[in-house]
């Protein structure tokens, strides 16, 4: 009896010893496991058909990468030939509208040679006056072909005198008191210009103001008798 106790003793000695010897291998084996899990190092195995899907995702995508990187680098040398654009056209605008001023600078030269020409040559009073007149009248021409072509690109000269005041186009610089309406502009001492539908300059006029009314006299009160 007492051997059968020992025997039995001894076989659960036995396998408490081999269950401490394998706890510490199978809790290496999940350590192994969570440290591959975490590392990427765990195989995951798929089909052909998965692997091919995938691996025609993975070229898709880099060419959408691809694409967007072209996009980005066009957009950045669209946006410096665009500011480039811009720099020249703001400095190369007026052009066209200098290159049909030239021609008048041309008539203005002609008109001053003309005028000390005459002034050289001189001649009787008769001849001077009528250089005189040549002179006045080349400059006529010249104004209002200067005019035709500020007008053609936008620029018109307001009409003042004998109109009602506008706070919003003229500039009142002085006071004419006299008979007529109120607030109308009676002369007009520099003029001014719309650039399109937009006030370039102000008009500085004079507008008229009523005279003032005689004061009344004081009347003395009837004498009582």
């Amino acid at each position: 009896m007492s051997e059968h106790k020992n025997k039995k003793g001894n076989g659960e000695g036995q396998m408490k010893e081999e269950a401490k010897t394998k706890a510490p291998s199978a809790q290496a084996d999940n350590g192994r496991e969570a440290i591959a899990a975490a590392t990427g190092d765990v195989k995951i195995e798929v089909s052909a058909q998965e692997y091919e899907g995938l691996k025609a995702r993975v070229q898709e995508l880099e060419g959408l990468r691809e694409k967007l990187l072209r996009a980005a680098a066009d957009f950045e040398n669209a946006k410096k030939r665009n500011a480039r654009e811009k720099e020249e056209f703001l400095k190369f605008s007026q052009e066209r509208i200098l290159k049909e001023i030239l021609p008048v600078m041309d008539n203005f030269d002609r008109a001053l040679d003309h005028a000390a020409t005459a002034a050289v040559t001189g001649g009787g009073e008769e001849a001077m006056q009528q250089n005189f007149k040549t002179l006045v009248s080349g400059v006529q021409r010249v104004q209002k072909q200067l005019a035709d072509i500020l007008k053609a690109h936008g620029l018109t000269r307001l009409v003042t005198v004998g109109q009602p005041y506008d706070p919003h186009r003229h500039e009142v610089v002085g006071h004419v008191t006299e008979e007529g309406p109120e607030d109308q502009i009676v002369d007009e001492l520099e003029p001014g210009y719309m650039f399109h539908d937009r006030l370039l300059r102000a008009a500085k006029v004079r507008v008229r103001v009523p005279s003032q009314p005689p004061s009344p006299k004081h009347k003395e009160p009837d004498e009582i008798t």
